[in-house]
Formats: structure tokens, C-alpha cells, sequence
């Protein structure tokens, strides 16, 4: 019995350039995140922050990679993705009010009802939100600073400076929160950063929206020539 038919039928969620994508996000983002703040605060010696700076544009080269890679592969995902963070109905606004309902599950042991939500929620969505544009605030702005600095007037570095700073300490501290909530739903964690795909009573559970309106099933070994839609096997 294969493990699709032990714990039932599973739905693809994440193909495979998405958790690529994720893959680079992790390693490039979060080395330059860290040596960011590092970079701010200044704890450590000459030697020392210069190795941390080195660091830090090694792990921006790599964010910046990723982001072409895949904006040249997967531009459509990307046109879904935008589509899906900058839609809002009154559903993500009762989902916002509650935040989703995980104070009152992690702080209080209370489960309470929650408003259906789509293949993300209404905290994905402005998490999307800020990763989109200030992702490419950070990039745009580190890598001026970078080939610029010498020579480039001191009034526009100095802004640059102070986007690329507080951008990144507020994106900083929201990928960590991100990160926190992602383990937290450790179906959805072993989704994006295994094989793609999720049990489908965790998505009825998670993503009923979702389920109803955007999944198809198909056979096993099934050719689709369906585009767009998620499948289930």
C-alpha cells in the first residue's frame, strides 16, 4: 500500500519551483537578516564585522538570485501570488480581528471559530505583502548602497540607508515571527519544505475555501491537462 492510499488522499500545494524559491529565501535571506542586525548594532570588532559584512552580501547575492530565478521561471506563480495577497474580502477582516484565532489557541488553550479561509490566510497575505515589497525595497536599496556609496550623493545614500535599515528590521523581525508560526503548523512546514504536498483533510481543515473552488481530483498516474488548478490524487 503506498503511503497516499495509508493516510488518505493528499493535495498538491507547493510545486516544486516554489519550494525551491522558499529554499533560496531560507538560505540567502536569513544569513543576511541576522548579519543585518549584527551590522547595526556593531557588538564585535574591526576583523570581525568585516567577516559579518562579507557575509551579509554573500546572503544578499544569494536572496537576489533567487528572486530572478524565479520571477524569469515561474512569473506566473508570482502573478498568482500577487493576485492572491492583494485580495481581501470580509471574511480576512473577521480572520484579523480574531488574528486567526492563535492567541487564544497558544496563550489561552481556547480553540475558536475562525472564518474559512483560501489557499493563505489573512496573515499569509500581508506577510506576502510586506515580503514583496519590502523584499524589493531591501534589494534595490542594499545593492546601490553597495556599487554607489563612493560616489553617489550623500542625501540619496543617506535615505537608502534609512529604507534598507528600517525595512529590514521590521521584515527581520516579521520573517522570525513567520518562521515561529510556520513551525508551529508543522503540516504546513513539512508542505513547503518536503514534498509539496499536504493531507487533504489538513487543507479542508486550513484552506476550505481553497478546497472547494480551486481543487480537482484526478486518477492516480492520471495525465492533467488542466493549468491553474491544484490536484488531488
Amino acid at each position: 500500500m503506498s503511503q497516499h492510499e495509508e493516510h488518505g488522499p493528499r493535495v498538491l500545494k507547493h510545486p516544486l519551483i516554489s519550494r525551491l524559491f522558499h529554499w533560496g529565501l531560507i538560505v540567502g535571506f536569513m544569513p543576511a537578516a541576522i548579519t543585518g542586525f549584527l551590522i547595526w548594532l556593531k557588538p564585535f570588532g574591526e576583523d570581525l564585522q568585516n567577516l559579518i559584512m562579507q557575509i551579509h552580501i554573500v546572503g544578499a547575492g544569494i536572496l537576489t538570485l533567487a528572486c530572478i530565478f524565479y520571477t524569469f521561471f515561474a512569473l506566473d506563480r508570482i502573478v498568482a501570488f500577487t493576485r492572491r495577497i492583494f485580495t481581501f474580502d470580509e471574511r480576512d477582516m473577521a480572520w484579523m480581528k480574531v488574528c486567526g484565532g492563535y492567541p487564544q489557541k497558544m496563550l489561552l488553550g481556547k480553540t475558536i471559530p475562525v472564518p474559512p479561509m483560501g489557499k493563505m490566510n489573512s496573515g499569509q497575505k500581508q506577510m506576502g505583502i510586506m515580503m514583496l515589497i519590502g523584499g524589493i525595497l531591501l534589494i534595490v536599496t542594499g545593492w546601490a548602497l553597495y556599487a554607489f556609496l563612493p560616489v553617489a550623493p550623500k542625501v540619496a545614500m543617506y535615505w537608502f540607508d534609512m529604507v534598507h535599515l528600517v525595512v529590514g528590521i521590521v521584515l527581520g523581525v516579521s520573517v522570525f515571527a513567520h518562521i515561529f508560526l510556520g513551525i508551529y503548523n508543522w503540516g504546513e512546514f513539512l508542505c513547503m519544505f518536503g514534498d509539496g504536498t499536504q493531507p487533504l483533510h489538513e487543507a479542508e481543515h486550513h484552506n476550505p475555501v481553497w478546497v472547494e473552488n480551486e481543487i480537482i481530483r484526478v486518477k492516480a498516474n492520471a495525465s492533467v491537462p488542466v493549468t491553474g488548478q491544484q490536484h488531488v490524487r
